[in-house]
C-alpha cells in the first residue's frame, strides 16, 4: 500500500486543475510540513510500489511532484561522475524553468487526472503554483543529494576547508539509485 497525502481531507485551500493550492514555507524554515517536504520525504518509498490509488487532490499533487523529483535525479544521473553541488544548482534551476506542460496540454504526465484551467486566470495560477513547487523541489532536493548547505565564513566554527569539500562533492549514492525507476511508468 502507498503513502498518501495529508492533503486529501484538508478542504481549506483552494483547488485549481484538480489540486490544492497548498502555500509553501519559506526556503530554510523547519516549522511546518508543506507539499515539497511531504513529496521529498515519500519519493524513495512510493517509488517502489508499481500502482498509485488516488484518494484525494493532494494525492494529485503529490504524484506531480514525485514524476517531477525523478526527472531532477535522471537529470543530475545524465552527467558522469555525478556533479557538484554547484553545478546541480544551476541545472536543476534550469529544468525547474523549462517549458512545462500544463494540464490539459498534450505533453502533461497525468493529463487524465487533472482537469484543464478553465480560464486564462486558472492557467496561469496553476503555472504559476506549479512552478514555485518545481523551483522549491530544486532547492530543497540539493540538500538531501549533497548535505545541508555550507553554512557562511565563522558561521559554524567549521575550517573553509569542510565547506569547499561539501560544495564538491558527488551527489547521495543512495538517493541517484532511484534515478532509472519510473514512478507509475511516467516521466517528465
Amino acid at each position: 500500500m502507498a503513502y498518501h497525502s495529508h492533503y486529501n481531507s484538508d478542504t481549506g485551500f483552494k483547488l485549481c486543475c484538480g489540486i490544492p493550492l497548498v502555500p509553501l514555507n519559506p526556503a530554510g524554515s523547519e516549522s511546518s510540513f508543506d507539499p515539497v517536504e511531504e513529496a521529498i520525504e515519500l519519493f524513495r518509498p512510493n517509488s517502489l510500489f508499481k500502482n498509485f490509488e488516488f484518494r484525494g487532490p493532494g494525492d494529485k499533487l503529490l504524484v506531480y511532484l514525485i514524476i517531477f523529483i525523478n526527472s531532477c535525479l535522471r537529470r543530475l544521473a545524465e552527467r558522469k561522475p555525478g556533479p557538484p553541488r554547484e553545478e546541480a544548482r544551476q541545472l536543476l534551476y534550469a529544468h525547474a524553468h523549462d517549458r512545462f506542460a500544463l494540464p490539459g496540454q498534450a505533453g502533461f504526465p497525468l493529463s487524465g487526472l487533472f482537469t484543464a484551467p478553465a480560464s486564462r486566470e486558472e492557467e496561469d495560477s496553476i503555472r504559476t503554483y506549479l512552478r514555485q513547487c518545481r523551483e522549491e523541489v530544486g532547492r530543497r532536493l540539493l540538500d538531501r543529494l549533497y548535505g545541508p548547505a555550507a553554512a557562511a565564513p565563522g558561521g559554524s566554527g567549521a575550517p573553509a576547508s569542510a565547506a569547499a569539500s561539501c560544495a564538491a562533492a558527488t551527489p547521495n549514492k543512495h538517493w541517484m539509485a532511484f534515478a532509472n525507476r519510473r514512478f507509475l511508468d511516467r516521466t517528465m
